[in-house]
């Protein structure tokens, strides 16, 4: 990055004596451009962005309006203003792709989204910024996903696709986290982040299948991706967690199956029902419901031989109960300022609300 100013700043320098040279139309523009440079040197780069901005505005050859682009990014990078920066970054890449240098210029958006994703913000008025909470908008998601669809395959691709599968699935937006992990292990399989995405893919695979896996689509994906995790990675230390994990998705498919076995079962087609249940032993032996399975089994088809089963079940992840929190009082008694009392706050009815208030 510091290549990067580097070069800004004697890109301005050398335009700066450069610029009288230009056509008349232009002198305007030159003198505002020089006006810019002196107070960028001069470590004023607020006014220098300004100055530059306005150059752009006078100019009528593509060279200093370009020019000024570039100055002005450099400007807008030594004020600390990410979303602005970036807006000339792709004003530049956009309007005038023979001057910008495309690989420093994608790393500079890769390196605002990281910043933007580690807490930094832009002052929402550059005259208020010594306040601390007057700032703009996490611009995270837009500027990295515009940097993933300029480069794709960049060096900082993995990790700025493994934050914005975070970020999706912050905003509730899962199903576009899902495929931004599923596109990191597929496009960077050597990335150091691939390990991270199968564990985020596998567990968000997990929360999608509760709330409705009619199929067991996503509860199958997640097995398969923690049993590729595990080969992957054999000495990674969420193994025993993968593992787990794993059981978990084979208790949830071995009881999907013995539901349906049951279903049948039932329903007097006792055939049909047994032929479930030989999966559940067949394809779930470790699964909690293997058991029971087989012991219905047993007892439905004289001609079924038990197998042997694992001498444990393994450990599973641990549930714990949850307890809603409880409802607070909602109805008011004392309103303050009401009939000239002297009450700042309002005074509640600790009465829980289903019971009913008798005259």
């Amino acid at each position: 990055m510091k290549k990067f100013l580097l070069r800004t700043v004697l890109a301005g320098l050398m335009l700066g004596i450069a610029l009288p040279v230009l056509g008349s139309g232009d002198d305007e523009a030159s003198a505002v451009y020089l006006e810019g440079r002196d107070a960028y040197l001069a470590g004023d780069y607020y006014r220098a962005a300004k100055l530059f901005g306005e150059s752009e505005l006078l100019a009528e050859s593509t060279a200093i309006r370009a020019n000024s682009i570039l100055a002005r990014i450099g400007a807008w990078r030594m004020c600390g203003m990410l979303y602005r920066e970036y807006e000339d970054i792709e004003t530049l890449l956009t309007q005038y792709p023979e001057y910008a240098r495309f690989g420093e210029m994608i790393d500079r958006e890769f390196e605002i989204g990281a910043e933007y994703w580690r807490g930094k913000r832009d002052p929402m008025y550059w005259s208020l910024r010594w306040i601390p909470w007057l700032v703009g908008d996490d611009k995270s998601i837009e500027v990295l996903e515009k940097a993933l669809s300029r480069a794709p395959f960049a060096a900082a691709a993995p990790a700025a696709r493994l934050r914005l599968a975070y970020l999706y699935q912050e905003k509730g937006m899962v199903h576009k986290s899902l495929a931004e992990l599923r596109r990191l292990i597929k496009d960077h399989p050597g990335a150091p982040e691939c390990r991270y995405a199968y564990l985020a893919l596998a567990d968000g695979l997990f929360e999608l299948s509760r709330s409705g896996d009619g199929d067991g689509r996503y509860v199958r994906e997640a097995s398969d991706v923690l049993a590729e995790f595990r080969k992957r990675y054999p000495e990674a230390e969420e193994n025993e967690w993968a593992r787990r994990k794993q059981l978990e998705s084979k208790d949830i498919q071995a009881a999907r199956l013995y539901e349906t076995a049951e279903f049948y079962r039932k329903n007097g087609r006792e055939a049909v029902a047994a032929r479930y249940l030989a999966r559940v032993v067949r394809d779930y032996p470790e699964s909690a419901i293997a058991p029971r399975s087989e012991a219905e089994l047993a007892a439905m088809d004289d001609t079924f031989v038990p197998g042997d089963f694992p001498e444990t079940e393994g450990e599973r992840i641990p549930s714990y109960d949850s307890y809603a929190i409880p409802a607070e009082a909602a109805r008011v008694l004392i309103v303050p300022g009401a009939g000239g009392n002297h009450f700042l706050l309002p005074v509640p009815d600790l009465k829980p609300q289903s019971e009913e208030v008798k005259p």
